[in-house]
């Protein structure tokens, strides 16, 4: 009897045994031991997140991008009002000038150079007055700077046009000296001349300097020694001119 009690005794104490080796074994935590519900929910909930996080940053570069276009288009319309603001100012700065552009135009002050048109004058005062000579000589066109205290003009980009297509111009003073040789009958038609000139509206111009002399002997005498001995003048001009030209 005491020998069965204690091949019962050591039965157990091996059934103890192997239950303590096989339970952690079957307890151990593995994502292939989950029941099908638990794994699917698992599946759900990894498949959600990634797609919050792919959500979260495109909606933040989207946001980004948008703060980015926003800012350029207000600045554009920043841009668009000041260019509204200034050509507003120009076209009351037109509108304001414009009589005395006309007035400067009329008078042969604004606009291309009347060359033709001065030239033309010459020949006829030639023609019109008996005993008079002139010959002329006209230096080539050049723009004068601008004085210390005015204000200097806004750089031009290269090929700017308007609107319209047409090239960006700007307004600037130009120079054109001129040389006119004289052989008058007397020394009075050198101002009679001159003041025909002026009165002709072919721009505006003041005399440097005027040089009279007699003539020395017959073979510098271009007229009929029966008008007299004549007298010749010799004028510096200067000829101003304003008008719009592209840098």
């Amino acid at each position: 009897m005491a020998t069965l009690d204690a091949q019962t005794a050591v039965d157990d104490d091996d059934d103890a045994k192997s239950a303590a080796s096989v339970a952690p074994k079957d307890l151990q935590w593995h994502w292939r031991t989950w029941p099908n519900n638990l794994r699917k929910a698992v599946g759900i909930g990894l498949s959600v997140l990634v797609l919050m996080i792919i959500l979260i940053l495109f909606l933040q570069e989207t946001d980004k991008d948008f703060t980015q276009k926003l800012d350029t288009d207000t600045g554009i319309k920043a841009q668009a009002i000041n260019k509204l603001r200034d050509s507003g100012k120009e076209r009351d700065t037109i509108v304001k000038q414009l009589p005395t552009l006309r007035e400067l135009e009329e008078l042969g002050i604004f606009g291309e150079e009347k060359r033709l048109e001065w030239v033309e004058h010459l020949r006829t005062i030639e023609k019109r007055w008996p005993g008079i000579s002139i010959k002329y000589d006209i230096a080539p066109q050049k723009i004068l700077p601008r004085e210390g205290n005015s204000p200097a003009l806004p750089p031009i980009p290269p090929g700017a046009k308007l609107p319209n297509g047409d090239p960006v111009k700007q307004f600037g003073v130009f120079s054109t000296d001129m040389k006119l040789t004289l052989q008058l009958l007397h020394e009075g038609d050198t101002l009679a001349i001159l003041d025909e000139l002026k009165a002709a509206n072919l721009g505006l111009f003041s005399v440097k300097k005027c040089t009279l002399r007699r003539a020395g002997s017959s073979s510098d005498i271009d007229i009929p020694g029966d008008l007299g001995i004549p007298v010749f003048a010799e004028c510096l001009l200067n000829w101003i001119s304003m008008t719009a030209y592209t840098p």
